[in-house]
């Protein structure tokens, strides 16, 4: 019985002895990945969430290697290889292999060869990086961990059971990772319409839900039997999350057509997680990241070159900026005063207020004092309204802008101001909206668009192919707003803006 005991803690010592020399290189190896795991998780946790749990990691294994090497405790070692498996599983193959590694790498390159992959989504450059870091250190804690089995057998069936862990992973995300072609659940399309119907943006939300309805409405002999879930976003981006979530989540829609870049913005995450297209009459290019969000409406850059060729052809030189500080706003002043600059035009002067200014009169009296040929006027109601009144009361009447007249509540305070807006090359979608609802306004900066996206939406389900795989392939769509293109692998469809100017306190195109 003795004898026994004691062969028995001879073999356990063996065993601590021959480990010895390979503890070290694997403590390093799990502190240099926990360092990895704790940097790329102050993205997603927060720095003090991250700080807990890198603490875990950087001290945990270590403090059990030093009890094993000073005890030759097994338990201490079994402890130690848990933390290694968690780290190396947990960590290093889904999270750093599977969530940011192979959409990297694979998804990149399938997303390039086929339009049935979308192009993967990456966030900060730190995220990103750290997030290959740590299936790179995983690998090393891998195989540092299985040196200090002691079975060479047991070893190399490990390390094949690893192999064929991250092909079967290769192999799993092409196949997850790829679009494909689903019926819609008792043959019925949802389409989610996510627009701010309230506050500044009441006119063009309105407008916009109804221009969605009528698409709907003029459908005819559909395989597919289509629904609108309308929902009011608000104009608070914030607030508006919640609202997008549930329209998403819980209402499983199968795609979305929304407007306004602030909340265009916030939908787009939604959109990506569900996988289902995001149609969005936004000018901030970016949300349009071809995979799943796609934006549908006139560039700021194609805003602002005709803009300026119209300026030029009337001989105006001389230009005095008066706009609101708003993300859209300034994209179009920023696209604006590169086109200005390009044909010769000067900016005499530049100013720029905050949404809530209601007195502008200092600022025109600053802006006329550098004798300007227009003043180039943006902003949201109520400011807008107030603006082009105090201009009116300074008789100033040669006024200019991009949209903003349009979305007057009283476009009669811009009689004869000339701007750029959405073209309209049906005309009478104009007047068949406006005799379909007679007490809506007709805003043309959005509805035709509004009403295209719809139908392209339809279009997809109709031909029986992935919707977002269908808008991915779209090149050319010729709707009622003319013809859009868009480029290969472009989220963003392009189209020609029109010269309009507002004559007996509406409206009216001048040219397309």
């Amino acid at each position: 019985m003795n004898m026994a005991f004691a062969r028995k803690e001879d073999l356990a010592m063996n065993s601590h002895i021959d480990v010895q020399p390979l503890g070290r290189p694997s403590v390093v190896a799990v502190a240099l990945t926990a360092v990895a795991i704790t940097v790329n998780h102050v993205f997603t946790l927060g720095s003090i969430g991250a700080s807990l749990l890198g603490a875990i990691l950087l001290v945990v294994p270590p403090a059990l290697w030093i009890w094993f090497r000073t005890t030759g405790n097994r338990w201490a070692l079994g402890a130690y290889g848990v933390m290694n498996a968690w780290i190396v599983i947990g960590f290093g193959l889904l999270k750093g292999l599977w969530g940011i590694t192979l959409p990297i790498f694979v998804g990149t390159f399938l997303s390039s060869a086929s339009t049935a992959y979308p192009k993967p989504a990456f966030g900060a450059f730190g995220f990103e990086i750290s997030g290959v870091a740590i299936f790179l250190g995983s690998l090393f804690v891998l195989y540092d961990s299985l040196q200090l089995i002691p079975s060479g057998g047991r070893r190399v069936a490990l390390s094949a059971g690893a192999a064929i862990g991250v092909i079967a992973l290769l192999l799993a995300f092409v196949a997850i990772d790829r679009d494909v072609w689903t019926p819609p659940t008792q043959g019925v399309v949802k389409i989610g319409v996510i627009v701010p119907t309230t506050g500044p943006y009441a006119m063009l939300g309105d407008s916009f839900v109804k221009a969605v309805q009528m698409a709907r409405d003029d459908l005819r002999d559909t395989k597919y039997r289509y629904e609108l879930v309308i929902r009011d976003s608000g104009p608070d981006p914030e607030k508006a999350r919640q609202v997008i979530r549930r329209v998403v989540t819980d209402d499983k829609v199968d795609a979305i057509v929304g407007g306004i870049s602030l909340i265009g913005q916030e939908t787009k995450p939604y959109a990506t997680a569900a996988r289902i297209p995001h149609l969005c009459v936004c000018t901030v290019s970016s949300i349009g990241d071809g995979a799943y969000n796609f934006t549908n409406i006139p560039s700021p850059e194609a805003e602002g070159e005709l803009w300026a060729r119209e300026a030029q052809r009337r001989g105006i030189k001389r230009v005095a900026l008066l706009t609101q500080d708003y993300p859209s706003i300034n994209n179009h002043v920023k696209a604006l005063k590169i086109e200005v600059a390009r044909l010769g035009l000067m900016v005499a002067d530049e100013q720029q207020f905050d949404g809530s200014v209601r007195d502008f009169r200092s600022l025109i009296r600053r802006a006329a004092a550098s004798l300007p040929d227009v003043y180039y006027v943006e902003a949201l109601e109520p400011g807008l309204d107030l603006l082009g009144q105090q201009l009116g009361e300074a008789r100033i009447h040669n006024v200019s802008a991009v949209v903003a007249p349009s979305l007057s509540d009283n476009p009669a305070l811009f009689e004869g101001a000339w701007y750029t807006d959405s073209n309209l090359k049906d005309v009478g979608f104009k007047r068949r909206f406006e005799e379909k609802y007679p007490d809506t306004r007709f805003a043309t900066h959005m509805m035709p668009y509004a009403y295209d996206s719809v139908n392209m939406i339809v279009n997809a389900f109709e031909t029986g192919q992935n919707p977002a795989v269908y808008l991915r392939n779209l090149r050319r769509y010729d709707g009622t707003a003319g013809l859009l293109t868009k480029a290969a692998a472009s989220g963003n469809f392009a189209s020609r803006p029109a010269v309009w100017t507002i004559a007996s306190g509406k409206p009216a195109l001048l040219n397309q």
